[in-house]
């Protein structure tokens, strides 16, 4: 039988059977020196081993198969380079673990302890290492070191033993492989042609349920179950520091350094507090400074005109700001850690921060926060945009006034309604000023309605209406006439009057020759103005529409659009006598035949217009000439 191979390493001594005891396995030296040169030599080439014979080149000593190593895995038959050059820092890595039982413990009666196998193709050597836990209590590290390690069988492990489900048992501890690299993957299928399966999962572990349940796992703090544990134990840890000596600075990270690098460095937002839902709650604007120096917050007042408020300018003194609930039945200043409070990364544009209780709404920042953020954080613009909080202005609601009972004036009882204590209406000192002793008079008769019927005596009543333009006011006086039987005077008290079922007073717009108006149940004709009401109303013609002659004019140059004979023939019939000029009253009985639309207050400033030599008259041509006939 012969010898197993033996790996052709610089220095590896192994005990060697007689028959190849003499042979040497050492590296040549290659450098030398000759007449003063430095001269390489060439490698010498290591000799194969002598080759088995052909009946027993699988067999071992004792007749077993024999251990295939990584040399006689390659596929390269013809290759002469060495194992160690060959697969020189190639590696197979798997990952596994296995269970080891634990007595006198009422958290686990086992423990699942991962490990990762390795196994050095350059000269079958292996080792396990166990990944370090925090806070395990256990000596974790290396768990067996580099070696061949040799299998119950007394050979040697190999790549062959090895694969993605199998178990593995070194020195009687039995390891459970769950997964493999990428590498070991590919070395294992296209070597050995031994594909691997998918990677299996680890079994539960007792403990990191009990880990979990009370909050002991590191970097679960954000959880507020499993956190509540991890706080404590983190306080005690910084305790027993400080009373060994750490400095202050390093325990809560280094303020000095933070101080010196954000001096005079101060975030500054505009926020708002709307608690309008609350009893006289209002929608207040303030100013929120964040001091980089020591992460402290101080919240100001916006002290607005004739807000009826008191000028406080702190609303909450400078310190850090908690996110977290406060209890207010302490009698001390609880003292809260960095992550308990607010910092820049908590304050967004178009988001709200709780402020002891309270909803701020932050919706803007200066030009050196944006800076900071998008140098220091990554903002983008769109996220430091300001956000629009202005709200639309609503009217405010008028109370709404009773219907008008009809005693005394509108005005008089309006007033009963604004105040507890009446006073007197305001009244116009504009119109007071500037239109006193403006009086515009009409003579009016009295006509018949559907409702109300007069006597022919009625009927022939002629009564002086005049409106007083300095306070809207009526007057209507009758003129007494001899045997009539009915004593003139004054007919209305001077006074405002209200149109009929209606808060709307008369004004100077309603008073033309023509018209009708209402008062009290009686119905007046105005028949005709005096000298100086029409010539007040052709001064003001813009206010005035009825005194405006070139509105007539136009009005009647469209109306006469297509009939413009008739129109003529009417005008010369109206000229009874044949003079070829119409008087007033003509000139209305020619238009209404003509089938013209109009007033009679127009009429009459028409007439008032052409008639410029005062004769009383207009001339039929010339009115014509004016409609473009």
């Amino acid at each position: 039988m012969s010898a197993p191979p033996i790996p052709k390493l610089p220095g590896y001594n192994v005990c060697l059977p007689q028959s190849i005891s003499d042979k040497g396995f050492k590296k040549g030296q290659t450098l030398s020196y000759v007449n003063g040169y430095q001269r390489e030599d060439a490698l010498s080439v290591v000799k194969d081993l002598p080759e088995r014979a052909g009946g027993d080149a699988g067999l071992g000593a004792s007749g077993s198969p024999a251990t295939l190593s990584a040399s006689m895995l390659a596929p390269d038959a013809a290759s002469k380079l060495p194992q160690w050059v060959e697969n020189d820092r190639k590696v197979l890595r798997f990952f596994g673990y296995f269970k080891e039982a634990v007595v006198e413990s009422n958290m686990e009666n086992h423990r699942i302890r991962k490990v990762i196998l390795y196994y050095y193709l350059e000269d079958d050597s292996m080792h396990v290492a166990e990944p370090r836990q925090d806070n395990s209590g256990i000596p974790q590290g290396v768990f067996i070191k580099r070696h061949r390690v040799t299998r119950d069988d007394g050979g040697f492990f190999s790549p062959t033993d090895f694969g993605v489900g199998q178990t593995v048992t070194v020195y009687g501890r039995t390891f459970y492989l769950v997964d493999a690299d990428a590498f070991t993957r590919e070395f294992l299928t296209s070597k050995l042609g031994k594909e691997q399966p998918a990677a299996l999962p680890y079994p539960d572990d007792p403990v990191e349920g009990y880990r979990t349940a009370f909050g002991m796992n590191r970097g679960r703090a954000d959880d507020t179950a499993a956190g509540t544990l991890t706080r404590r134990m983190n306080d005690f840890k910084a305790y027993v520091e400080a009373r060994l000596g750490k400095p202050s600075h390093l325990l809560d990270g280094d303020k000095l350094r933070q101080f010196l690098e954000n001096n005079k460095r101060v975030l500054r937002f505009w926020c708002v507090w709307d608690e309008r839902n609350s009893m006289y709650g209002d929608r207040r604007p303030y100013v929120l400074h964040y001091f980089l120096e020591d992460d402290t917050v101080e919240i100001l007042e916006i002290n607005e005109s004739n807000s009826g408020r008191d000028p406080f300018p702190v609303f909450l003194k400078r310190g850090p700001l908690p996110k977290v609930a406060v209890k207010t039945n302490t009698t001390l200043n609880p003292k809260f850690r960095k992550d308990q409070c607010y910092g820049p990364v908590d304050f967004r544009l178009g988001t709200y921060i709780n402020v002891l209780g309270r909803d701020f709404y932050l919706h803007d920042c200066d030009t050196f926060t944006k800076t900071w953020f998008k140098e220091f954080l990554g903002y983008s613009d769109d996220e430091l945009t300001a956000v629009d909080i202005k709200e639309p202005i609503i009217p405010k609601p008028k109370a709404a006034l009773p219907p008008f009972n009809g005693y005394g004036t509108l005005e008089d009882s309006l007033q009963n309604c604004l105040s507890l204590v009446p006073k007197p209406p305001k009244r116009d000192l504009h119109k007071l000023m500037n239109k006193d002793k403006i009086i515009l008079r009409f003579v009016v008769k009295m006509v018949d309605t559907e409702t109300h019927k007069h006597s022919g005596t009625d009927l022939a009543r002629r009564f002086i209406l005049s409106y007083f333009m300095m306070d809207d006011s009526l007057l209507i006086f009758e003129p007494p006439v001899r045997n009539t039987g009915i004593a003139g005077g004054k007919f209305l008290e001077r006074q405002r009057v209200y149109k009929p079922r209606s808060e709307e007073i008369y004004t100077y717009l309603d008073l033309y020759v023509g018209s009708t108006v209402e008062i009290f149940n009686r119905s007046f004709e105005l028949l005709e103005a005096d000298e100086y009401t029409l010539t007040y109303m052709e001064n003001y013609k813009d206010i005035f529409v009825m005194a405006d002659t070139d509105v007539l004019v136009r009005s009647l140059k469209a109306q006469v659009a297509g009939k413009e004979d008739g129109v003529r023939a009417a005008l010369i019939a109206a000229d009874k006598a044949g003079a070829g000029a119409l008087g007033g009253e003509d000139l209305e009985a020619g238009l209404l035949a003509a089938g013209f639309k109009f007033t009679r207050h127009q009429a009459i400033s028409l007439k008032r217009r052409l008639d410029k030599n005062k004769t009383g008259t207009i001339s039929i041509e010339e009115f014509l000439g004016l409609l473009g006939i």
